[in-house]
């Protein structure tokens, strides 16, 4: 898991003679786990064909024909919806020029124009093209509208030239995109999150849980990593593959998760109760299987730990975020928790397994609550979520770190 797993990435291919090294490009993405969709500009075709896109990629190419933003209705609003990303790689100065000014007189433009998430754009042109005044005001508006640029390399040139120019690496490009934000106030702080369901047992061979996959944990770690702050996760019974580079601890029940978390949260900043924990775990466990010929079985349950209020409570400039999952009344039961908990903030969803949305889904709808302010964030991919979830929890946190520092002097 990384997180550009599922993304759903639009690679833009424009007419340059490093259009070959898209190829390498789509192949490399790929592996780590994107799905691709190529839009090639006409004059691209003359560099590299369908043919081998087709086949890296797993998808049909979308060329630009005559008038083929139009053939299906809507092509570039439902191109433009698909995307996570819009990847231009190569972009030349013409493409770049027209990108920078709003035109829209192909389907790769119109897509971008009606795209509302990030676009990367990798320039590959001569070194003269590059430092053309033009090019480079060109430069200045893309950056002015959020449009990140990666690259150009500097080197020499099909042409003989030597100088900034060159077409960036797939890795460079990859490192890029990866990398949310690591100007964020939470790049450098320790992040600690519980994610997934616990065991509760009942017999040896028996437990009480619940549908958590630990998605929404997992997907919460990535984002933190991506913007540069040290992450570590405890982590329930999940099928998730551990997270390169994210050190993770492995427990079974609610009173082990405590454990584990009292032992590690002192060390750090944020605390993110991800995990859906059991509320109630049995008195009496039995030593042996209950069997089918005992008839009825009674169990007797008692509540569990709260670990999230016995952090907060005793660790109170901590920044504490706690997951309510509801059935109904989000709102009213997400706020009294914040407010029982003296949590800093809430994130609230529906939680219904067959609704395929929250657990158990690569997916989840959410509403945030902080002492002055509810957001909700509509349905999207978990990694999505969790990005913008950091964006709200960066400032958030940075308001703390303030009025904390404020009490110190």
């Amino acid at each position: 898991m990384n997180i550009l797993s599922n993304k759903n990435i639009l690679l833009g291919i424009t007419g340059s003679i490093a259009a070959y090294k898209s190829a390498d490009l789509v192949s490399n993405l790929k592996k780590q786990g994107c799905n691709i969709k190529t839009v090639m500009t006409k004059s691209s075709e003359l560099f590299i064909t369908e043919t081998t896109l087709e086949a890296l990629s797993g998808e049909e190419v979308i060329c630009e024909e005559s008038q083929s933003h139009t053939k299906e209705n809507f092509k570039h609003l439902s191109l433009a919806k698909w995307a996570d990303i819009i990847l231009i790689a190569p972009c030349t100065a013409n493409f770049m020029n027209k990108l920078a000014n709003g035109h829209g007189d192909d389907l790769l433009s119109t897509i971008c124009l009606a795209f509302t998430k990030s676009i990367f754009v990798v320039p590959a042109m001569n070194p003269d093209m590059w430092n053309n005044k033009v090019t480079q005001n060109s430069k200045e508006k893309l950056k002015s509208a959020d449009i990140t640029m990666i690259g150009p390399s500097y080197g020499s040139h099909a042409c003989g030239d030597i100088g900034y120019g060159r077409m960036s690496s797939s890795n460079e490009i990859i490192e890029v995109i990866s990398r949310q934000d690591n100007n964020s106030s939470i790049a450098g702080s320790k992040i600690l999150i519980t994610a997934g369901p616990t065991r509760e047992p009942i017999d040896p061979v028996r437990y009480i849980s619940n549908y958590s996959s630990g998605k929404m944990g997992y997907a919460m770690a990535l984002a933190a990593k991506s913007m540069g702050a040290y992450v570590e996760i405890v982590s329930g019974p999940v099928k998730i593959q551990p997270i390169k580079n994210i050190k993770t601890t492995y427990v079974d029940t609610s009173s082990d998760m405590l454990n584990v978390v009292i032992s590690k949260v002192r060390d750090f900043d944020i605390f993110i109760s991800a995990a859906a924990i059991a509320d109630y775990r049995p008195i009496n466990y039995s030593q042996v299987k209950h069997k089918q010929s005992d008839g009825n079985l009674n169990i007797e349950f008692t509540r569990g730990a709260d670990i999230l209020k016995t952090v907060s409570e005793k660790y109170k400039k901590l920044f504490t975020i706690g997951f309510a999952a509801e059935t109904d009344k989000l709102d009213a039961n997400a706020k009294h928790k914040l407010e029982d908990k003296n949590l800093d903030m809430i994130i609230g969803n529906i939680a219904n397994h067959e609704l395929k949305i929250g657990f158990e889904s690569d997916f989840n709808k959410v509403t945030v609550f902080t002492k002055d302010r509810t957001k909700e964030i509509d349905e999207d991919k978990k990694i999505n979520i969790a990005v913008e979830l950091f964006k709200i929890i960066s400032s958030e946190y940075s308001k703390k770190v303030s009025l904390v520092s404020l009490d110190v002097k």
